[in-house]
């Protein structure tokens, strides 16, 4: 007589689930980052399941000195996080420049790469899409500096 796994419902189900949809999407992008150079690394388009996992390390309380430079090896493993660190320099340099009444207004430009958030030939759904992770980036990164106040 063999034994079967049970197959009735279990609150782990839908967990078990998203987490091999998860592994698969993960194991894809490898792939697909291995095969590309590493200038266009930099280009890698950013999925809602990256936001949604840079959102759950801060949610844990892993912080991110955004005035640091990122490790290569930390980007690769979460590709939100050159976003996040571009809409924090573009934050902080604005902060700084309000703060500064000594300092003109051309030195309030970004020095985010433009490509993070929208290119103005890309399609009216992509644009959307990019526009909507980079307002939950925003949110995310007001959301840290209010949790975690930086010292002046």
């Amino acid at each position: 007589m063999a034994l079967f796994k049970n197959r009735s419902w279990s609150p782990d189900i839908h967990r078990d689930k998203e987490w091999e949809r998860l592994k698969l999407n993960q194991r894809r992008r490898n792939l697909h980052r291995r095969s590309i150079t590493l200038d266009a690394a930099s280009e890698l388009d950013v999925t809602d399941d990256d936001i949604t996992e840079l959102k759950a390390c801060f949610e844990l309380g892993f912080g991110l000195d955004p005035s640091n430079e990122l490790d290569p090896r930390l980007k690769q493993a979460f590709p939100a996080l050159e976003l996040y660190a571009a809409v924090n320099r573009q934050f902080n340099h604005r902060h700084l420049s309000r703060s500064s009444s000594m300092e003109s207004d051309s030195s309030s430009s970004s020095s985010a790469p433009s490509h993070l958030v929208v290119d103005p030939n890309d399609d009216p759904k992509r644009v959307k899409m990019r526009l909507k992770q980079w307002a939950q980036v925003v949110a995310c990164s007001i959301h840290e500096s209010c949790t975690h106040p930086t010292k002046e």
